[in-house]
Parts: structure tokens; sequence; C-alpha cells
């Protein structure tokens, strides 16, 4: 029996995390701050260690960084959207409930103005959830393939009506070996198996992670596409063109 969410290939694929060295950290980076009355019981900024700021104040920290934006959450609100959260199917739902009901303030010298929760969406699952609705059913699969030397992964997501429902490591122990060389025949094997259509997206580690960390990596997927890099099986000129136009017009 295979299990619904697959959560540790899961994070490995859509949440990557960057080792920032000394040279690429950002001084205008905003820092973030969980807050009980101005205390500060959390702390983060990407690449950054502000573990020893907890038990300080946010205006401290605003003074001591003039230049940066602050960003300040409630906890009692981040507690309230905690246990909202976690009637939620699985910890992605949970993410995506934050996103749409987190409101913080941002603190830029001494001023304060209300902003929405930002952080960023990973490229696919943002095109699942959005212009992916236009061109694939309600119900339907994506294989993620990467391969490299020693990390090399599998995911299988089911898709339904934009919201992942489900995501694991497929059991192909069912296949023939030699069948399992072939991304046509994995991709066909799983729309049998599941009995819905299945988009396989085949991928060097290399490249996914570049793609992941990019702000806009369309116009690296539409190169690496026309370059038979990485590979949509079964291919789509319907998918490859909105790939193209989304990199040609930055959308």
């Amino acid at each position: 029996m295979e299990l619904s969410f697959d959560w540790k290939c899961f994070q490995s694929l859509f949440y990557v995390k960057r080792r920032l060295s000394l040279t690429e950290l950002n001084p205008t980076d905003p820092i973030y701050l969980v807050v009980d009355e101005r205390v500060i019981v959390a702390a983060f900024a990407e690449g950054e260690d502000l573990a020893d700021w907890v038990g300080a104040t946010s205006d401290e920290v605003v003074a001591e960084f003039p230049h940066r934006e602050v960003v300040l959450y409630n906890r009692d609100q981040v507690d309230q959207w905690m246990g909202s959260a976690v009637g939620l199917p699985h910890f992605y739902d949970q993410i995506q409930y934050f996103r749409s009901e987190a409101k913080s303030q941002a603190v830029t010298r001494n001023r304060f103005r209300g902003i929405d929760f930002g952080t960023q969406k990973h490229f696919l699952l943002h095109a699942i959830q959005s212009w992916w609705q236009k061109v694939f059913p309600s119900t339907y699969g994506v294989y993620i393939q990467t391969q490299g030397v020693t990390n090399s992964a599998a995911l299988f997501l089911v898709v339904q009506r934009g919201r992942v429902s489900s995501f694991h490591t497929p059991d192909l122990s069912a296949m023939i070996p030699d069948r399992r060389k072939h991304s046509a025949d994995i991709v066909k094997y799983l729309a049998g198996k599941y009995l819905i259509p299945v988009q396989g997206l085949f991928i060097s580690v290399a490249e996914w992670n570049e793609w992941t960390e990019s702000g806009n990596p369309w116009p690296k997927i539409f190169k690496a596409l026309r370059a038979d890099r990485s590979k949509l099986v079964p291919f789509q000129w319907g998918l490859t063109a909105i790939i193209g136009l989304r990199s040609y017009f930055g959308i």
C-alpha cells in the first residue's frame, strides 16, 4: 500500500534550502518577527541567524537595522492561524491557508503599514494552481523525475481542480525492469494504474534547483525544453507554446 503523502521527497523538490555564502547575503532583505506586545518570540531572515534577538523588542531591531524592512506578525494571530490550520488534510494545505489568511505590519523608519503575507510560491505549484487549470482536465497526475549523480528523486502528484490532493513516490516494481528506463513507459504505466491523464517532467537535479531558485524560471524552462535537456512526456504543443509565451512576455 502506498502512502498518500511523501513529505521528505515533496520538501526536497519544492522547498530547496539555499545555503547562502557571505557574498550572497543581502543586507536589505526583510526581517520577519513574531511578536507578543513588541517582545520578539521568533525571528527570521534569509541566510541569517537571528536567534539572539528572541526576547528583545521589535523597536530594538528597527533601531539596529534602520535601512531594512521589519515585518511583524502578532503572536495571538499566529496562534489562531495555527489552530485553524490543524484540521486541514496535510502540510501543503496548511501553507496555502497561511498564505491566504496571514496579514502583517511592516516597519520602515518607525512607520507602520499593512502588507500581505508574501513568501514566494514554487513555480510549478503556482502553475498548477493557476494557468495549468486552463490546459489540463479537472483531475490529472504530474510525475516529476529529477536525475543527479547522488540525489535523484521521483514524485507523483494527483491534482484535483487546481489543488494538490496527494503526493508520493510511486511504486514501479510491477513494471518490467527495462520499461522503467523509458520515460514514456513510466507515464503510460502511471496513467493506467491511476486511471487519470498524467504529465511527466524529466529534469536534471541541477536544472530543477536552478529553476526553483529563479524569480522567473520560464525562459530557462523553455530553453531547456527546446534543447531537449528536459522533457515533457507526453509532449504537448499547447503547453510548450504557453511556456514559450510566458518566457517571451515575462508573465
